[in-house]
């Protein structure tokens, strides 16, 4: 008779080891896992679907950007929350707020002069046209290179570089935050910087500003008074025409005799 031996296993004969693998198959033991699996991927397809809405809505309201750049309109981040342009299942504040984000963290256009030659994208129903994908195919991520934004404190404001320059932009911003002086002090400097020229006063009865000349010195006076825009500065050609230049960027000799060219000696020489 052979001695019984101690162990922590216990062997089963064969015909209960067989069934109890039929009563639990393996695959009921790998049946966790799967399910796991299977929740993985509907948690990926649901978050892909997700950012596809996103990205959409995003597309859409860059071509109204776009499209009210080309018109000489700015846009401000809130007529999005308006034309309730978020997707179904998104809150329109946290559309604004993730897609300002989106725009700040990707490479976008600065808020300055363009250097070189800028194209705005295509919209993105163009750019797959041809394409079939399904709801749980990705969607290319947004180019939004031509966008610039300009914080003010009435808003943020958003164009295309790529439709509208940027001293245009600002003369609408400064129009749009209704400051006057801003607007002017940021003209004649942007103008003395920029190109360097000194601006006449006529200037500003184009669009977007549309004042009268006696307006424009009126300005003036009030950047005098001041005492904040000691750059600015008023010179007048041998004809009387008034122009304003920014010692920031042009010296006194500079804007004189600039204003002289651009007010006289240019129109006698063509």
């Amino acid at each position: 008779m052979k001695p019984c031996v101690a162990s922590d296993e216990t062997t089963l004969p064969a015909e209960e080891q067989a069934a109890q693998e039929e009563t639990h198959p393996q695959s009921a033991q790998e049946e966790p896992a799967e399910q796991a699996a299977q929740e993985l991927t509907e948690e990926r397809r649901a978050a892909v679907r997700a950012r596809n809405a996103f990205v959409r809505a995003a597309d859409d309201a860059l071509t109204d950007i776009r499209q009210r750049s080309y018109e000489g309109k700015l846009t401000t981040s809130s007529r999005w929350k308006k034309l309730s342009m978020q997707p179904t299942d998104m809150d329109a504040r946290e559309f604004e707020e993730q897609l300002l984000l989106y725009i700040e963290q990707h490479d976008h256009a600065k808020d300055e002069p363009a250097m070189g030659k800028l194209v705005a994208p295509k919209p993105l129903s163009v750019q797959l046209e041809g394409q079939e994908l399904s709801e749980d195919d990705p969607v290319p991520e947004l180019d939004v290179s031509d966008i610039a934004l300009i914080y003010g404190k009435k808003g943020i404001y958003l164009y295309s570089l790529a439709l509208m320059s940027h001293s245009y932009a600002h003369a609408l911003f400064q129009t749009a935050e209704s400051s006057d002086v801003s607007t002017f002090v940021d003209v004649v400097r942007s103008e003395s910087r920029i190109y360097p020229r000194p601006v006449a006063a006529d200037t500003f009865m184009n669009v977007p500003y549309l004042w009268s000349v006696k307006k424009t010195l009126s300005v003036y006076e009030r950047v005098v008074q001041s005492d904040s825009f000691s750059d600015i500065q008023m010179v007048r050609t041998s004809l009387g025409t008034p122009y304003f230049y920014s010692t920031l960027y042009l010296s006194d000799a500079q804007g004189k005799a600039l204003a002289e060219w651009y007010g006289v000696e240019k129109g006698l020489n063509p």
